[in-house]
Parts: C-alpha cells; sequence; structure tokens
C-alpha cells in the first residue's frame, strides 16, 4: 500500500509521516531529500544552479542513499550521497535558494521520478509535493497538508533546532519557506497543488498526535 502525504515546508507531513510509516510498519520515503542530495553535491563541485546539462550529469553519476527507516533512532545516516554521510548539510536552511532553483528544473524533477519509485517499493508513507498527482498518480490513499507560514516556520524551527542541537533565526527560516513556497506554487511542471481525490489536511491548531489520529482513521483497513 502507498500512502501520499503532500504539502508545503513545514506544514507536518514529516513528522506525522514517520508516526503513521511507524504504525503501519510501513517504510517512510521522503522525496525531498533527493533534491536536497543534488543541491549539496552541485555546490560541494561548484556548479551553477542555472547549468541544466552539468546537473544532469552530476546526477547521473550519483549513488543516492535515502534511510526509509521511520524510527528517530534509524540505523545509518538520513541521507548520504556515494557513501558520505551529508545529513546535516542536506538540512541546512541556508541551501533553501539553491534548493528551489533546482526543484524547478523540469529535467531534474524527471529524472528523479524513478529513483523516487524504487525507494518505495512495497508498502510505503511516501512524502513531497508531487506524489498524489505525479510520482505515485494511483497511490492507495492520498492526502494534502495545509498550514499558514507563521505556524510552518516555527515547526520548521523544532525540527532543526532538535535535529542540530542549536537555534536557527528566524529570519533564516522565513527565508527558506519562502524560497521553497515561490518554488513550489510557480514551476511549470509538477507545481503543489494537491489531487483531485487528495483527502484535505487542516493541521493549523492541531496537535502532532492530533492530525496522526486523523490521518489514521483516514487509512483504509488492511
Amino acid at each position: 500500500m502507498i500512502v501520499a502525504i503532500d504539502g508545503p515546508a513545514g506544514s507536518g507531513k514529516t513528522t506525522v509521516g514517520r508516526l503513521v510509516a511507524e504504525a503501519l510498519g510501513f517504510a517512510l520515503v521522503d522525496t525531498g531529500l533527493f533534491y536536497r542530495a543534488v543541491t549539496v553535491e552541485a555546490r560541494h563541485r561548484g556548479i551553477a544552479m542555472d547549468d541544466v546539462a552539468g546537473l544532469s550529469r552530476t546526477l547521473e553519476q550519483l549513488h543516492i542513499e535515502v534511510n526509509t527507516s521511520p524510527s528517530s533512532n534509524r540505523p545509518g545516516p538520513l541521507l548520504a550521497i556515494d557513501g558520505r554521510d551529508v545529513s546535516l548539510e542536506a538540512q541546512d536552511p541556508t541551501i533553501a535558494t539553491d534548493l528551489a532553483r533546482i526543484s524547478q528544473i523540469p529535467e531534474i524533477r524527471r529524472a528523479l521520478i524513478e529513483p523516487q519509485r524504487r525507494a518505495a517499493r512495497g508498502d510505503a508513507v511516501v512524502l513531497g509535493r508531487d506524489i498524489g498527482t505525479v510520482i505515485f498518480p494511483k497511490a492507495d490513499v492520498k492526502f494534502f497538508f495545509t498550514a499558514p507560514a507563521a505556524e510552518r516556520v516555527a515547526r520548521r524551527r523544532r525540527e532543526l533546532d532538535r535535529a542540530r542541537g542549536s537555534a536557527t533565526p528566524d529570519a533564516v527560516l522565513e527565508q527558506e519557506i519562502d524560497a521553497r513556497d515561490r518554488a513550489d506554487q510557480e514551476r511549470q511542471i509538477a507545481p503543489l497543488r494537491p489531487a483531485t481525490d487528495a483527502i484535505i489536511v487542516a493541521t493549523e491548531g492541531k496537535s502532532v498526535g492530533q492530525v496522526f489520529d486523523e490521518v489514521m482513521a483516514r487509512l483504509p483497513k488492511h
């Protein structure tokens, strides 16, 4: 079974998706990590973010490993490139502008479709922006999370502070959310929008537990 959870940055899909995957015993596939891997490697190699040919060649050469364990105590790194742990670098909010630019490139989006699908073989909770519309249009159940920007910034701050062990300035997070929102909404290929058959979940003002219960209640019995 494939459970698709789409939504903008900071809408709560990663936290809730992890809990849902744990409860179901499913893999957790965060497709955004693939774009982060390309961004990190492009910066590492000094490739311009508008060099489509160079970025495409880089992607062809990469071995991207995304950890699909939903456990917070997962073995191994969250994200590795050619065996190199890049988990912290990939979560750095300062890469947001470059990440937004790369995510808008049609050639990159098309090239990442199959790797994302391969990562979600079997039963999986799949997180992203175009899971229900492009990656798994025939997913068994589709959710689309929404939340206002201010609440999404606050959630992103808590998420990063836990991962990095240090406070992240609000200005940096606001810039990250804004850059990703604009990229998601304005790109010509696979813009952020709910699938016609997606269940809309408004997460504003709700606890993680409340959203988790709402999602679990809407899942087909199996």
